[in-house]
């Protein structure tokens, strides 16, 4: 029994250490947890004269504002701007590829963030881009 329960633990455990996505009617909700008891209970940080200017927003994003799309995952991108992998999309129908947990994804590399507000005016060189469908949250530069 203990030694089915520690292989069961074992063949799991890459898959809790990645970021589940959940399509939901409000956008994309992300989890994320590295499946243990520290990931769950954070020690709190006592109060701060630390005073937050910006506003703090949903990371069930749709409208986002996208600086570039790429088949191959790139090294380098704009501050505050996340790479993303979106599954099943592509450019000019030519798609890129990522390997995740043995499994490969077909799809394209997008490097967003999300909309401030609805009517913020999008930047020169850049579009809008609505998130749909299934995405990998890869980082943020």
């Amino acid at each position: 029994m203990r030694l089915t329960t520690f292989l069961s633990l074992f063949v799991l455990a890459p898959y809790f250490a990645f970021s589940q996505f959940i399509p939901t009617d409000d956008g994309l909700t992300i989890i994320i947890t590295d499946g243990t008891e520290a990931g769950r209970k954070s020690v709190l940080a006592p109060p701060s004269d630390q005073t937050f200017q910006a506003p703090i927003r949903t990371l069930g994003m749709a409208d986002a504002i996208q600086a570039g799309a790429f088949l191959i995952r790139p090294e380098y991108g704009l501050p505050g701007f996340f790479l993303i992998f979106c599954v099943n999309d592509s450019i000019s129908d030519t798609q890129g590829s990522i390997e995740i947990n043995g499994q490969t994804y077909r799809g394209v590399y997008r490097l967003i963030r999300q909309k401030a507000y609805l009517d913020e005016e999008i930047p020169e060189g850049m579009q809008a881009y609505r998130i749909t469908g299934t995405i990998f949250l890869l980082g943020v530069s």
